[in-house]
């Protein structure tokens, strides 16, 4: 629709039409006078509110083009970051001089342009980037045996859902929105983005096993409270068992062609690299939280959190620290 003021007032017209062959009136002046009191704003219908979107102008570059542009040790950005733009989708201009200046200058920014324009992959892009580089370092990971690592299927002992893995794990990127609604948002991204089976190929055969880890710490992770709570570990375990049964149920209806293959970035999946929970997260630091800025605070201040900014500090500051700290 291309003619937006001749719709909204045929529109309108239609329900003038409408109100004067429905309920006609037989005196002239009190019709007139009906018409009028029609024709004033926000009596039958407001007047329309448009808002331009501007054609945002192209890089000219996908993302092959674009990791091809950065120093040797960050163009795996192209393989591991191959789920964030569609098929034959360039980026931004903006993008991708948020990713130049980042990753090839060194430069922090601020990105500030309007809705639908790509803010999220300006921040996304430098992380992938730096992520794609230290990655390369990462020791091996363990083949942990399914039947303890999935521990609430079998009814076994509570197992660390990261314990089989070698490499530092800490706070890579802290994503921080200040309503739950946006933080969601943002884990679909990172599932579509992280959790699917090209991703995990590549890091199984390009990373030794290690997944890109990534955990949403608000009021509604699961669960609150000291680990040797017997109460709180069966909350644990009934919310792990109904996520597993969850996932397997929409894969089936996937692969039987029932359902969307969209759907699934709504749904954890139990064996990517998103974190099962808070205790996992104290654990084992994601490389990536998302949070909001109230819970932030909260765990800052928190002895049971503690260890998460601990072993970042301490991932920080040794001295072959692969990655340099952005702000």
């Amino acid at each position: 629709m291309h003619d937006v003021i001749g719709a909204y007032q045929r529109i309108e017209q239609m329900y003038r039409l409408y109100l004067k062959s429905a309920f006609p009136l037989r005196s002239p002046v009190l019709s007139e006078e009906r018409d009028r009191v029609l024709a004033q704003p926000g009596v039958l219908s407001q007047p329309p509110l448009i808002e331009p979107v501007p054609v945002y102008e192209s890089s000219g570059l996908d993302l092959n083009g674009a990791a091809a542009r950065l120093p040797v040790e960050y163009r795996d950005l192209a393989a591991l970051g191959q789920n964030l733009f569609g098929p034959g989708m360039t980026l931004y201009r903006h993008q991708m001089a948020s990713l130049e200046e980042v990753i090839a200058n060194r430069r922090d920014l601020v990105v500030t342009t309007g809705t639908g324009s790509g803010k999220t992959e300006c921040f996304l892009l430098p992380l992938l980037a730096q992520l794609a580089r230290e990655s390369k370092t990462w020791a091996a990971a363990a083949t942990p045996d399914p039947q303890q690592r999935y521990w609430w299927r079998d009814s076994g002992s509570r197992v660390s859902q990261w314990s089989h893995i070698q490499r530092p794990a800490a706070l890579r990127a802290v994503i921080l929105y200040p309503l739950n609604a946006l933080v969601e948002d943002q884990l679909r991204r990172l599932r579509m983005t992280f959790d699917n089976d090209d991703i995990h190929n590549w890091l199984d055969k390009h990373r030794q096993g290690n997944r890109i880890t990534f955990g949403r710490y608000t009021g509604q992770t699961p669960v609150p409270g000291l680990k040797d709570n017997p109460q709180r570990l069966r909350i644990l375990k009934d919310h792990l068992c109904d996520m597993d049964q969850q996932y397997q149920t929409i894969l089936k209806g996937v692969q039987e062609q029932q359902l969307d293959p969209d759907i699934l970035p709504f749904f954890p999946r139990p064996d990517g690299g998103e974190m099962w929970s808070r205790w996992d997260m104290q654990e084992t630091p994601p490389d990536i939280l998302i949070t909001n800025y109230s819970m932030l605070n909260i765990m800052m201040m928190r002895r049971i959190e503690s260890d998460i900014f601990e072993r970042t500090r301490q991932w920080l500051s040794e001295p072959d620290h692969p990655s340099e700290s952005f702000s």
